[in-house]
């Protein structure tokens, strides 16, 4: 007995061990969808009208009524309620309205008027006080499976937006800046290994943010070298407060099939493959810090990020196209000047971003744009495509329109 009794032992110790030792591996391997079914994760609320935010906002220039024609129809097949704002022609932005450093800076008519949209897009969050938007430009398409896909993406921003409720400050994120930790180049955590105890009160994608860069063209993965310099660090002649370090963590989601192989994963059909592919397994997301994003198509704001942005962008600064002064304000770039101005001092921006992006630009046939030649000048006139999106809404409008099945949706980057 006592023999039967000791075996019994060993073998549940062995099987302990065992479990032990695979669910690290198990973690690893979930799946999105997994990962929402096995922890109850998804949050309710981005499956919303208008995905977990206060206010869809899309903006676009009154007289482009067929892209209001596209995106109502685009919103209304994917449950989404959406609010417009105007567009702004360039010839309508006097000089005397623009901050004091656009003198001389040779701004294009068509920077012009997009700035001063995107700063009503804000001044819009602002004044009704909202706890967070998302601001969509009217070229923006998105996967049809796009709530599901911010349910998971809402659960990685807490890494870097949530501080957990043991009374830290300091959320996941934090530990890996090199300021705070000199031992890592960077930091993979995968979706399965974040901590449960990221409960936030604002908004499903945490409380502590100003951007969450969901729609993009390009984005670089935070490195140690471009944070820990010796010297000050400068961004379109502005100097980089040494303060300013952005996490190193990536949040890494895998085996995810909303994403394209990764011959797909570019901005254009004639670019270089997104570091993406190329440092991680086929069908790979990351969520991480940002760092040198461009394009907007789509961004979403808190309100203490809508109020920093309209300060510096409103009446501090315009040297630059839009996507530029948001891609270096993240970066950093203007930190001392808001610690100069208020007297106080603050941690940089809390900017995060997502590989491949959430939203990206539709180029439709023609693809003619009121502000830049699309996709490098490269993309083909006589065909419509989404980079980077899968079952693309734009793409699939005529089918989602019959009511056809999800099944027999063109999915434009099948493996």
């Amino acid at each position: 007995m006592l023999f039967s009794t000791r075996i019994v032992a060993v073998a549940l110790t062995f099987l302990i061990v065992l479990f032990l030792l695979l669910k690290p591996t198990k973690l690893r391997q979930l799946s999105p969808l997994q990962y929402l079914k096995l922890y109850g994760k998804g949050s309710q609320e981005i499956l919303n009208a208008t995905l977990g935010f206060q206010e869809v906002l899309i903006l676009n220039l009154p007289e482009r009524t067929d892209r209001r024609d596209a995106m109502t129809l685009a919103a209304a097949l994917s449950e989404i309620g959406v609010t417009w704002i105007d567009g702004v022609a360039g010839k309508d932005v006097p000089d005397k309205v623009m901050p004091g450093d656009s003198v001389d800076k040779g701004i294009a008519s068509g920077n012009k008027g997009s700035w001063r949209a995107h700063m009503n897009a804000l001044q819009r969050v602002v004044e009704k006080n909202m706890t967070s938007a998302l601001i969509l430009e009217d070229d923006a398409d998105w996967d049809v499976r796009l709530k599901s896909q911010l349910q998971v993406f809402a659960q990685a921003a807490r890494a870097f937006t949530q501080p957990p409720s043991s009374g830290s400050s300091l959320t996941k994120a934090d530990l890996w800046r090199s300021d705070v930790s000199s031992d890592h180049t960077n930091a993979d955590v995968f979706l399965g290994e974040l901590p449960s105890d990221l409960h936030p009160k604002l908004t499903p994608y945490g409380d502590k943010w100003d951007v969450l860069w969901l729609g993009h063209c390009g984005t670089e993965f935070p490195k140690k070298s471009a944070t820990a310099e010796a010297n000050p660090k400068e961004i379109s002649g502005h100097v980089v407060d040494d303060a300013h370090r952005p996490s190193l963590l990536r949040v890494v989601i895998p085996n995810d099939p909303t994403v394209p192989a990764p011959d797909h994963l570019k901005a254009h059909p004639f670019a270089l493959k997104d570091a993406l592919a190329e440092e991680y397994p086929p069908h790979t997301r990351v969520v991480h810090a940002s760092s040198a994003t461009t394009c907007t198509q789509a961004y979403a704001v808190s309100q203490q990020g809508a109020r920093r942005l309209l300060w510096q962008f409103g009446l501090q600064t315009l040297t630059n196209g839009w996507d530029f002064m948001l891609k270096d304000w993240c970066d950093g770039a203007y930190v001392a000047s808001e610690e100069n101005a208020s007297g106080y001092k603050r941690k940089g921006p809390v900017c995060v971003t997502v590989q491949p992006p959430l939203f990206s630009h539709h180029y439709g046939k023609g693809a003619a744009s009121d502000i830049t030649a699309p996709g490098g000048g490269f993309i083909k006139k006589d065909k419509e495509m989404t980079p980077y999106i899968r079952l693309s809404v734009r793409l699939n409008m005529g089918k989602l329109v019959a009511g056809e099945r999800f099944d027999d949706l063109a999915d434009q980057f099948a493996d």
